[in-house]
């Protein structure tokens, strides 16, 4: 007794019926990706690109003063703080100094904060922070010392267990 399976044939509906399930995957892949990235940041880094870049001599003149301090900046973080070290050209530490600095995550603006830090003596520097694992930045801005508008971005990593 012989079994032989019917054979249906490949006809071009079945060829139409396939391509359009094939681009219809693709399409709805690609548009609810899109509407996550679109939805999640917004991707600006200044509100007027050029704008902003009309001041692009005036900011890498101060960079170069800033640079010429050649002051040196530690920094340090534990579970709920960051820490700041300044020193001088020489190594003398540098007290005297107001500082406050934005802390941010590069992709997303929800768990910005404003830090405000507070002298504990010999060039260290500290401010209260709310660390989850990930990657943070923070910019700080410094001033005193005969100095105005000091900048430094700081680029870390938080893991899950912090030391």
């Amino acid at each position: 007794m012989s079994t032989a399976a019917a054979h249906k044939p490949l006809t071009g509906w079945h060829v139409l019926a396939m391509l359009i399930a094939f681009f219809a995957v693709i399409f709805s892949v690609n548009f609810t990706m899109a509407w996550f990235a679109n939805s999640t940041w917004s991707g600006l880094v200044v509100a007027n690109g050029y704008v902003a870049s009309q001041s692009f001599d005036k900011d890498l003149a101060k960079a170069r003063a800033q640079d010429a301090l050649g002051w040196k900046v530690g920094f340090s973080f534990s579970e709920d703080r960051l820490r700041l070290t300044f020193a001088d050209k020489g190594g003398s530490r540098i007290d005297q100094l107001t500082i406050t600095g934005a802390l941010a995550r590069p992709v997303t603006d929800k768990e910005d904060q404003t830090l405000t830090f507070s002298a504990m003596g010999s060039g260290v520097y500290s401010a209260p922070a709310v660390l989850a694992p990930g990657v943070w930045e923070v910019e700080i801005t410094a001033d005193g010392n005969g100095v105005s508008g000091y900048r430094k971005a700081f680029r870390f990593v938080v893991k899950g267990n912090i030391p």
